[in-house]
């Protein structure tokens, strides 16, 4: 089935997002930049962008112009707050995300590029390098994860395990803070790298188990 012009924008945009290329907080090129780099009219810009609108995915600012949306900010999917007011709340959760993250890293070892390679080793050089716990090493260890996503080059997967990791970054972090955290940051640091030399790799079997590894060992140290 052929997209829309509209359609056609709003996919680029969404997968340039999901793929870390513009971070929350980035301004987005004017509807101009955007209609003479996709060939359209500023009409079809506007269409595109109210679809990411809508999503979540970005939010416009009067006079100023369009920004990317803070993950947790997409409404495509929610979650009431009392639906995590439970330990075993976040263990389903987890779960969930063992199950789309394992599938994940297959699909990265499969599709990924060299510039995907280089953005997940990133991350695990910049974990490497946090001395003491702070929401900053979460947030680093999420971007590992969103990264694997974005290498599948599939905008969906990358957007629903956004979606997940987004509702556990806090719990993490707190539980975190009850554990020696250089002894957690190396060992952490060993399974990312296990998964990254499977990716690099391209063996998606072993991406798959790596990442399978590390999700249920980073389980049991959070106590969930």
């Amino acid at each position: 089935m052929r997209l829309g012009l509209p359609s056609q924008v709003a996919g680029f945009i969404r997968q340039e997002l999901l793929r870390g290329a513009l971070k929350p907080g980035d301004r987005l090129p004017t509807e101009q930049e955007l209609a003479t780099e996709h060939g359209v009219s500023r009409a079809v810009v506007r269409e595109a962008i109210a679809k990411l609108r809508h999503e979540g995915l970005v939010v416009s600012r009067q006079g100023i112009g369009v920004f990317v949306a803070s993950p947790d900010s997409a409404n495509s999917l929610t979650l009431e707050p009392d639906s995590l007011a439970q330990p075993e709340d976040y263990r389903h959760l987890y779960d969930l995300r063992l199950i789309l993250e394992s599938g994940a890293a297959a699909m990265a070892a499969e599709h990924c590029t060299a510039e995907d390679l280089a953005e997940i080793e990133r991350c695990i050089e910049a974990m490497a390098k946090v001395d003491e716990l702070h929401r900053d090493y979460v947030e680093t260890d999420i971007a590992f994860h969103r990264a694997v996503a974005a290498a599948t080059r599939n905008p969906f997967v990358a957007l629903f395990i956004a979606f997940v990791d987004v509702k556990l970054k806090e719990s993490i972090y707190l539980a975190l803070r009850s554990l020696d955290f250089i002894q957690t940051r190396a060992i952490s640091e060993r399974e990312h790298r296990a998964i990254y030399e499977a990716i690099r790799a391209r063996d998606p079997v072993a991406a798959d188990a790596a990442m399978r590894a590390h999700l249920r060992n980073s389980s049991r140290r959070l106590g969930l």
